[in-house]
């Protein structure tokens, strides 16, 4: 008997299970989903930045450094993985060992950035529905 399709199917079942919230994403899923999405830099996110005074939810202060497409540190409690494509950022918002949140946001024209995150689930994924999403702004604080 033929084992390796029903495998196959359980495996994108529960990579599918996974993507569009089935509980908290690993870091090495999010890692995955950053690398992908990693592109041409037309800016420098690190430094300061706030959510606050805008719509959207109050996530706290921001603290980025930026290494090539990629960057990395805290937003209010949550550890930053993060990945640039040019007027685009992406966002995995971690907890520990998991990777609770995942955001995408837009760079404006003030070059503050606006998008939606997500919670147990990678934003953008084809599987995962285009609701129960929450708006997200970042605004830098001062230089």
């Amino acid at each position: 008997m033929n084992y390796k399709k029903p495998i196959l199917a359980a495996l994108l079942a529960l990579t599918l299970t996974a993507c569009v919230g089935g509980g908290a994403l690993t870091r090495g899923e999010t890692s995955g989903w950053l690398d992908a999405k990693a592109g041409a830099v037309s800016t420098n996110v690190g430094g300061k930045w706030t959510t606050s005074g805008g719509p959207g939810a109050n996530w706290g202060e921001a603290v980025l450094v930026q290494d090539g497409s990629r960057f990395y540190g805290t937003l209010g409690t949550y550890n930053v993985d993060g990945a640039i494509n040019r007027e685009h950022i992406y966002l995995a918002l971690i907890d520990g060992k998991d990777a609770r949140y995942t955001a995408i946001l837009r760079r404006g024209a003030d070059g503050n950035y606006s998008g939606k995150v997500v919670e147990n689930g990678i934003v953008d994924h084809p599987a995962y529905p285009d609701v129960n999403f929450s708006l997200i702004n970042l605004r830098r604080v001062g230089n």
